[in-house]
């Protein structure tokens, strides 16, 4: 049952970025993407598990698939100044966060170990959500020249940008704080979550295209690598 919960948060923010991206275009793309990528560090899987016999899963791997999928959607129709516009929003937002946490944790309770943990997690947050953003509008770029079929285009970019994301965060983390027992099950939790959203992410791009058209010039002029 507890994996049903994932499954509605995705219905529910993917069934939003399609409303707000019809009736507010670009606004609610920034509004939804940095509010996924805040919102993915701190309902992390780690603070916030939701056990599944005995795979773990969290929250946060539907509402970071909810920002990348909305960087791309700003790729697409608004081009790369507007998208990396959001980007950059988007680190300065969660650094900004992880320094209020930091100094509320200690007004709150003192200086702790936990604390420059916790610190750090949001670190390797800013620099693995920098590369795999710069890594995937690349890649979807190139491929875009080989005539690669555009949903595919998309589902491959969220899947890499998920890839890297979670190496580089997953993998820091791991080396700062040691392996634990169930590193591995709760790395493939938030790969099963990321997947499950990524066929969801493009069931909405499609009715994002339907109800808003890509035309000629946004998709020739605006598509460019950064």
């Amino acid at each position: 049952m507890n994996f049903l919960f994932l499954v509605i948060t995705a219905l529910i923010v993917f069934t939003a970025i399609i409303i707000g991206h019809k009736f507010f275009g670009k606004d609610s793309l920034y509004v939804l993407g940095i509010g996924g990528a805040i919102g993915a560090n701190i309902f992390n899987i780690g603070d916030y598990p939701i056990y599944v016999n005995e795979i773990v899963f969290g929250i946060d791997s539907v509402i970071y698939t909810l920002f990348v999928f909305a960087a791309m959607l700003c790729y697409v129709y608004y081009g790369k100044k507007a998208a990396w516009s959001m980007i950059c929003s988007v680190l300065a937002s969660i650094f900004l966060t992880a320094l209020l946490q930091f100094i509320a944790d200690w007004a709150t309770s003192g200086f702790g170990v936990n604390m420059a943990w916790g610190f750090l997690s949001y670190i390797f947050s800013i620099i693995a959500t920098f590369l795999a953003i710069l890594a995937i509008f690349y890649l979807f770029e190139l491929l875009r020249t080989k005539n690669l079929n555009i949903y595919l285009n998309m589902a491959l970019a969220i899947f890499n940008a998920s890839i890297i994301n979670s190496f580089i965060y997953f993998g820091g983390m791991a080396i700062l704080s040691g392996l634990s027992d169930n590193f591995l099950i709760t790395l493939l939790g938030s790969y099963i979550g990321k997947v499950m959203c990524i066929f969801i992410s493009i069931g909405a791009f499609a009715l994002i295209i339907k109800l808003t058209p890509l035309t000629d010039n946004i998709n020739e002029k605006n598509l460019t690598i950064p």
